[in-house]
């Protein structure tokens, strides 16, 4: 047994299987993957939580909602109120290698690398993983030809239609799994879970929304079908709430025009360098055909891939942004990248949504948020460390 002092739930206990699951190279490489890439603090220190903690809370955060649905979900009494093990063990490993095939500096990669998903290179990632550890371990999920490993690859890709992509099926009964790990369907899940908490403990300076919404996973339930999980009528603010808190980080957080510009220097940067590993550009670079070079792939070798080229300056706490009024012009070349971030309302679509109890516990909930859309527009000064930007909004 391994235990973690974990920010967001204290302590978390792994078992020895799991352990070996972490303990594997491929998995100790997230330790070198920040959560939020390039963002920076408002004292201009950079944050510091990684995709490591990130998974082993998912993983934890999964365990939690799957003794809720046991617990809320009065037909599982026929299976002594107990999720099969098999997909009880498919959805923790899921939600513990959900993020394995991320990219240097987390979502930042896939502006950077146009065709990179880093949940198709997972999928590679989880086959090495349990190739690497002992054979013995996790047999449920290696049974009938390795049916729950793909099984967990499909969690991870979120879309039960693509089961058949893996040449596997799932009793109907048992559907509900695919809305706990990483669910396109609702948008609720425990990875958003996880990172919205865990983010919450670490931009608290720069951001604080209502983070009231555990009961939209502690009292959820699974529907008499089988094929949903159903959340309480009276839950529907703290839905609101969470998609909400996500808002609210994007707006102050995610895509400051600080750090949405430093993702533009840092393509720029790595485009024109040129760089490679193992003879292969890094761009390029897939777990399924470059697993070598990929386990190379972090945050500090990319760094030092580009730190002989003249942008690498802007990347530093010591840079300042500095943006200009409408009366100010951009002077030399200007650059240009965007900010979307779309209103709870439009990102959401609740009225899909499966819920149980009274309908009259259902919260009139007003969204406070705003689609908003900018156009930023850009130019540097490397001897002086500064980056001069003006923000157009869009309609």
């Amino acid at each position: 047994m391994c235990e973690i002092q974990d920010v967001v739930y204290g302590r978390v206990c792994l078992p020895p299987d799991v352990t070996a699951i972490i303990q594997t190279p491929l998995f100790q490489r997230l330790k070198h993957v920040k959560q939020l890439g390039l963002l920076k603090l408002k004292d201009g220190m950079e944050q510091t939580h990684t995709r490591y903690h990130h998974c082993i809370g998912t993983y934890h955060a999964a365990g939690l909602m799957l003794d809720a649905l046991e617990k809320n979900t009065p037909w599982l009494s026929e299976n002594n109120n107990r999720i099969p093990q098999l997909y009880r063990q498919a959805v923790q490993i899921a939600a513990l290698l959900h993020d394995i095939g991320h990219g240097p500096f987390s979502h930042t990669w896939e502006r950077i690398a146009l065709n990179y998903k880093h949940e198709k290179v997972g999928f590679a990632c989880v086959d090495k993983i349990f190739a690497s550890i002992d054979k013995s371990l996790f047999p449920e999920l290696r049974a009938n030809n390795n049916y729950g490993i793909d099984l967990i690859k499909a969690l991870i890709q979120g879309k039960i239609k693509k089961l058949s992509s893996f040449q596997i099926e799932l009793p109907k009964k048992y559907h509900f799994i695919f809305g706990i790990v990483h669910y396109k369907r609702y948008k609720v899940d425990v990875d958003k879970w996880d990172y919205l908490k865990r983010d919450s403990y670490y931009l608290k300076d720069l951001c604080a929304p209502n983070m009231d919404f555990d009961d939209v996973f502690l009292k959820a339930k699974v529907s008499e079908c089988g094929e949903y999980i159903e959340y309480r009528y009276e839950d529907y603010r703290k839905i609101y709430n969470l998609f909400a808190a996500r808002w609210y980080f994007h707006r102050d957080c995610y895509q400051l025009p600080s750090n949405i510009i430093s993702d533009e220097i840092l393509r720029l940067a790595i485009t024109e360098t040129n760089g490679e590993i193992e003879n292969v550009k890094i761009e390029n670079i897939n777990a399924e055909h470059n697993m070598s070079a990929f386990l190379k792939m972090t945050d500090e070798y990319v760094m030092r891939l580009i730190g002989n080229h003249p942008l690498s300056k802007l990347l530093t706490s010591e840079t300042k942004f500095c943006q200009l009024d409408d009366s100010e012009e951009l002077k030399e070349a200007v650059f240009q990248t965007k900010i979307d971030i779309p209103s709870v309302t439009s990102f959401i679509n609740c009225d899909i949504f499966k819920f149980y109890g009274d309908v009259k516990d259902k919260p009139v909930v007003i969204d406070e948020t705003e689609t908003i859309k900018c156009t930023i527009k850009f130019n540097y000064d490397i001897s002086k460390r500064k980056v001069f930007y003006k923000i157009q909004h869009l309609k």
